[in-house]
């Protein structure tokens, strides 16, 4: 189920997680509640083909969305979409039960808090591999929310969960390889978004792209496996980049393509059999 773009980082909102839910809740359709930014109580529905689950409470809501084809996946993989968009949640509301006290105590006004959690099934739709990517936004009183992404690939042979070391027989190799891909294409979209403002890309290098790219193991986990243009094989692996890892907030988030061509060479032999290696062209991501 499509949503806006969701990304927010519930680290940062779990802070004082020591408070106590207020009240317990009571399961209620979701078409009988009133929308997140309203006092709400637990729901659970089936709307448009997917699964939505609303919860909250008058400090904060809640709004969960899941990929319409749950109940067809293998369970173990349903259970671990389930497990990572519940995660935080508790927490979450947790938080904003303490901000409103703390607002009422301090007798300053409060804004009720807001979490939207978005999963959806990307790249192919059938074959040995699945993609699936999490959207989050954080609204806990600030000048905008926050964002960030998170991301699922799973090997429906093996049943499990596969990382960037799993696809590569060497991952020092293939992370020099991704990120010289990944620093090419990011100028040349970062070039787009700013609309030619007077910037060299040695001065965007420095100051987004190196500081992100070079030294970190973890930014190159930052994937979901698109498809090749035209065809369900995949065909490449598609980048997100939430607001502040590769520009300002105001540049929004970046997911930039990189076809299996590129780094076809790097590959297990298991997966450069999956894998469209001819491919020069990935289908585009769906929009954040």
């Amino acid at each position: 189920m499509k949503q806006v773009s969701l990304i927010a980082l519930i680290a940062l909102l779990v802070a004082g997680c020591g408070a106590e839910r207020s009240d317990s809740s009571e399961s209620v359709r979701v078409s009988e509640l009133p929308r997140p930014e309203q006092p709400t109580n637990n729901g659970f529905a089936d709307p448009d083909g997917g699964i939505a689950i609303v919860s909250g409470s008058q400090a904060a809501s809640i709004d969960i969305s899941l990929p319409a084809n749950m109940e067809a996946l293998d369970s173990k993989l349903a259970a671990e979409i389930r497990r990572r968009a519940d995660s935080g949640k508790d927490s979450f509301l947790a938080t904003a039960q303490n901000d409103k006290a703390d607002a009422e105590n301090g007798g300053y006004p409060f804004r009720p808090h807001s979490l939207t959690v978005s999963w959806e099934h990307v790249g192919p739709q059938d074959g040995p591999v699945r993609s699936f990517l999490g959207g989050y936004a954080a609204y806990t009183g600030g000048a905008h929310p926050n964002y960030r992404f998170d991301m699922l690939n799973w090997d429906v042979e093996q049943s499990a969960a596969i990382g960037f070391a799993d696809l590569f027989e060497d991952a020092d190799a293939a992370r020099d390889v991704l990120r010289d891909a990944l620093e090419e294409r990011l100028i040349d979209a970062k070039r787009e978004r700013l609309n030619d403002f007077d910037i060299s890309d040695e001065k965007m290098i420095e100051t987004w792209l190196r500081p992100a790219l070079q030294d970190n193991t973890s930014v190159f986990e930052n994937f979901t496996i698109g498809r090749a243009e035209g065809s369900e094989m995949p065909g490449g692996l598609i980048y997100h980049f939430e607001p502040y890892v590769m520009g300002s907030y105001a540049e929004g988030p970046y997911e930039i393509a990189v076809p299996a061509a590129v780094f076809e060479a790097e590959l297990t032999p298991r997966y450069r059999e999956v894998f469209d290696t001819q491919a020069t062209t990935v289908a585009s991501p769906p929009a954040p």
